[in-house]
Protein backbone atom coordinates (compact mmCIF):
# COMPACT_ATOMS: atom_id res chain seq x y z
CA UNK A 1 0.00 0.00 0.00
CA UNK A 2 2.82 2.02 0.86
CA UNK A 3 4.75 1.64 -2.62
CA UNK A 4 2.06 2.33 -4.44
CA UNK A 5 1.18 5.54 -2.79
CA UNK A 6 4.52 6.54 -3.59
CA UNK A 7 4.28 5.31 -7.08
CA UNK A 8 1.32 8.01 -7.13
CA UNK A 9 2.94 10.39 -5.52
CA UNK A 10 5.76 10.29 -8.15
CA UNK A 11 3.25 9.93 -11.24
CA UNK A 12 1.07 12.81 -9.95
CA UNK A 13 4.56 15.15 -9.64
CA UNK A 14 5.90 13.84 -12.73
CA UNK A 15 2.65 15.03 -14.34
CA UNK A 16 2.48 18.51 -12.52
CA UNK A 17 5.87 19.17 -13.69
CA UNK A 18 5.09 18.20 -17.28
CA UNK A 19 2.16 20.81 -17.00
CA UNK A 20 4.06 23.74 -15.61
CA UNK A 21 6.89 22.82 -18.30
CA UNK A 22 4.86 23.50 -21.23
CA UNK A 23 2.93 26.26 -20.56
CA UNK A 24 1.83 28.68 -23.83
CA UNK A 25 2.96 32.46 -24.11
CA UNK A 26 1.54 34.84 -26.90
CA UNK A 27 3.68 38.21 -27.48
CA UNK A 28 2.24 40.63 -29.62
CA UNK A 29 5.22 43.32 -29.73
CA UNK A 30 6.40 46.44 -31.59
CA UNK A 31 10.13 47.14 -32.63
CA UNK A 32 12.39 49.31 -34.59
CA UNK A 33 14.36 47.44 -37.11
CA UNK A 34 16.82 49.14 -38.75
CA UNK A 35 19.70 48.42 -41.75
CA UNK A 36 19.48 46.34 -45.06
CA UNK A 37 20.89 47.36 -48.22
CA UNK A 38 20.48 44.86 -51.58
CA UNK A 39 23.50 45.15 -54.20
CA UNK A 40 22.26 45.64 -57.65
CA UNK A 41 25.25 47.45 -59.57
CA UNK A 42 25.38 45.58 -62.79
CA UNK A 43 25.67 46.82 -67.01
CA UNK A 44 22.28 47.16 -66.54
CA UNK A 45 22.25 49.50 -63.99
CA UNK A 46 25.90 50.86 -64.05
CA UNK A 47 24.75 54.11 -61.77
CA UNK A 48 22.73 52.63 -58.89
CA UNK A 49 24.96 50.84 -56.05
CA UNK A 50 22.43 48.95 -53.72
CA UNK A 51 18.92 49.29 -53.15
CA UNK A 52 18.31 50.02 -49.56
CA UNK A 53 15.55 50.01 -47.04
CA UNK A 54 14.95 52.92 -44.38
CA UNK A 55 14.81 52.55 -40.82
CA UNK A 56 11.81 52.18 -39.57
CA UNK A 57 8.83 50.48 -36.70
CA UNK A 58 8.56 46.81 -37.08
CA UNK A 59 5.80 44.61 -35.66
CA UNK A 60 4.78 40.82 -34.76
CA UNK A 61 3.55 38.29 -32.83
CA UNK A 62 5.07 35.44 -31.36
CA UNK A 63 3.03 32.16 -30.31
CA UNK A 64 5.16 28.85 -28.63
CA UNK A 65 5.49 26.65 -26.00
CA UNK A 66 7.97 25.58 -23.00
CA UNK A 67 9.01 22.02 -24.20
CA UNK A 68 10.80 21.88 -20.64
CA UNK A 69 12.42 24.90 -17.59
CA UNK A 70 14.86 25.86 -20.33
CA UNK A 71 13.65 25.08 -23.34
CA UNK A 72 10.73 26.36 -26.12
CA UNK A 73 9.88 26.88 -29.22
CA UNK A 74 7.82 29.56 -31.26
CA UNK A 75 6.75 30.58 -34.38
CA UNK A 76 7.42 34.58 -35.16
CA UNK A 77 5.54 36.78 -37.74
CA UNK A 78 7.07 39.93 -37.75
CA UNK A 79 6.24 42.89 -40.09
CA UNK A 80 8.34 45.92 -41.10
CA UNK A 81 6.53 48.17 -43.17
CA UNK A 82 9.41 50.55 -44.90
CA UNK A 83 10.72 52.34 -48.04
CA UNK A 84 13.23 51.35 -50.25
CA UNK A 85 15.48 53.83 -52.04
CA UNK A 86 18.05 53.37 -54.91
CA UNK A 87 21.72 54.44 -53.91
CA UNK A 88 23.97 55.84 -56.65
CA UNK A 89 27.74 54.58 -56.85
CA UNK A 90 30.04 56.22 -54.81
CA UNK A 91 27.77 58.35 -53.14
CA UNK A 92 25.44 57.51 -49.68
CA UNK A 93 22.83 59.65 -51.00
CA UNK A 94 19.79 58.60 -51.98
CA UNK A 95 17.29 58.76 -54.99
CA UNK A 96 14.71 60.95 -54.04
CA UNK A 97 11.90 58.65 -55.67
CA UNK A 98 11.18 55.94 -53.02
CA UNK A 99 8.69 52.54 -52.60
CA UNK A 100 6.67 51.53 -50.41
CA UNK A 101 7.38 48.07 -49.32
CA UNK A 102 6.85 45.18 -46.62
CA UNK A 103 8.82 43.27 -45.17
CA UNK A 104 7.64 40.04 -43.35
CA UNK A 105 9.46 37.49 -41.60
CA UNK A 106 8.15 34.11 -41.04
CA UNK A 107 10.37 32.22 -38.36
CA UNK A 108 10.74 30.01 -36.39
CA UNK A 109 12.86 30.32 -33.09
CA UNK A 110 14.48 28.17 -30.28
CA UNK A 111 14.85 29.89 -27.18
CA UNK A 112 17.20 28.52 -24.49
CA UNK A 113 15.72 30.50 -20.84
CA UNK A 114 17.79 30.67 -17.95
CA UNK A 115 16.87 30.51 -13.81
CA UNK A 116 14.41 28.49 -13.02
CA UNK A 117 10.43 29.13 -14.54
CA UNK A 118 8.95 30.45 -11.19
CA UNK A 119 11.86 34.02 -11.84
CA UNK A 120 10.60 37.20 -12.07
CA UNK A 121 13.22 37.97 -13.87
CA UNK A 122 14.42 35.25 -16.90
CA UNK A 123 17.17 36.31 -19.48
CA UNK A 124 16.90 34.24 -23.25
CA UNK A 125 18.84 33.43 -26.30
CA UNK A 126 17.08 32.35 -29.31
CA UNK A 127 18.33 30.70 -32.95
CA UNK A 128 15.49 31.21 -35.68
CA UNK A 129 15.34 29.86 -39.08
CA UNK A 130 12.94 30.71 -41.72
CA UNK A 131 12.26 33.06 -44.72
CA UNK A 132 11.77 36.63 -45.20
CA UNK A 133 9.47 38.26 -47.62
CA UNK A 134 10.12 41.19 -49.77
CA UNK A 135 6.93 42.81 -51.40
CA UNK A 136 6.47 46.12 -52.96
CA UNK A 137 5.97 47.85 -56.17
CA UNK A 138 3.49 45.12 -57.38
CA UNK A 139 6.35 42.61 -57.10
CA UNK A 140 7.77 40.46 -53.99
CA UNK A 141 10.48 37.82 -53.73
CA UNK A 142 10.90 35.25 -50.75
CA UNK A 143 14.50 34.45 -49.39
CA UNK A 144 15.97 32.23 -46.38
CA UNK A 145 16.96 34.05 -43.21
CA UNK A 146 17.95 33.32 -39.84
CA UNK A 147 17.97 35.19 -36.77
CA UNK A 148 20.00 35.11 -33.49
CA UNK A 149 19.25 37.24 -30.47
CA UNK A 150 18.48 37.58 -26.80
CA UNK A 151 16.80 39.76 -24.05
CA UNK A 152 14.67 39.18 -20.82
CA UNK A 153 11.18 37.99 -19.90
CA UNK A 154 9.92 39.63 -16.31
CA UNK A 155 6.91 38.43 -15.17
CA UNK A 156 4.43 40.93 -13.02
CA UNK A 157 2.07 37.71 -12.56
CA UNK A 158 2.30 34.25 -13.53
CA UNK A 159 0.33 34.42 -16.48
CA UNK A 160 0.80 37.96 -17.80
CA UNK A 161 4.85 40.29 -18.12
CA UNK A 162 7.03 41.84 -20.38
CA UNK A 163 9.29 40.84 -23.29
CA UNK A 164 12.34 42.61 -24.52
CA UNK A 165 14.80 41.32 -26.99
CA UNK A 166 17.12 42.60 -29.65
CA UNK A 167 18.04 40.36 -32.85
CA UNK A 168 20.49 40.43 -35.65
CA UNK A 169 18.34 38.56 -39.35
CA UNK A 170 20.59 38.23 -42.04
CA UNK A 171 18.24 37.35 -45.55
CA UNK A 172 20.11 35.23 -47.90
CA UNK A 173 19.91 37.30 -50.86
CA UNK A 174 22.38 35.08 -53.75
CA UNK A 175 26.25 34.02 -54.05
CA UNK A 176 28.79 34.79 -56.73
CA UNK A 177 32.46 33.43 -57.27
CA UNK A 178 34.64 34.50 -54.67
CA UNK A 179 37.76 33.55 -56.51
CA UNK A 180 39.43 29.53 -57.40
CA UNK A 181 41.63 28.47 -54.08
CA UNK A 182 44.24 25.85 -55.33
CA UNK A 183 46.02 23.67 -52.73
CA UNK A 184 49.51 22.21 -52.58
CA UNK A 185 48.97 19.49 -54.92
CA UNK A 186 47.27 21.19 -57.73
CA UNK A 187 43.58 20.90 -56.78
CA UNK A 188 41.90 23.72 -57.18
CA UNK A 189 38.14 24.90 -56.80
CA UNK A 190 36.09 28.05 -56.94
CA UNK A 191 35.42 29.82 -53.51
CA UNK A 192 31.81 30.63 -53.12
CA UNK A 193 30.46 34.33 -51.91
CA UNK A 194 27.48 34.19 -50.35
CA UNK A 195 25.75 37.52 -50.39
CA UNK A 196 23.33 38.78 -47.18
CA UNK A 197 21.24 41.46 -46.46
CA UNK A 198 22.13 42.53 -42.78
CA UNK A 199 19.76 44.11 -40.51
CA UNK A 200 19.25 44.39 -36.89
CA UNK A 201 15.92 44.83 -34.55
CA UNK A 202 15.11 46.00 -30.95
CA UNK A 203 11.94 45.02 -29.71
CA UNK A 204 9.11 45.05 -26.61
CA UNK A 205 6.08 43.12 -26.12
CA UNK A 206 3.42 41.77 -23.65
CA UNK A 207 3.54 38.51 -22.48
CA UNK A 208 0.31 36.09 -22.02
CA UNK A 209 1.36 33.24 -20.22
CA UNK A 210 -1.30 30.36 -19.36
Amino acid sequence: MFKQAMLAATAALCLSSIGLAQRFEVTPFVGYKFGGSVPVRSQEFPSVDKLKFDNSISYGINAGVNLSEMFGVEFMWDRQATKTGAQPCCSDNQLQTKIDTNLDQYHGNLLFNFRDEDEKLRPFVLVGLGATRASGGGSSETKFSFGLGGGVKYFFTDNMGLRAQIRWTPTYLFTTSGGVWCNWWGFCWTIPNDHFMNQGEVTVGYILRF
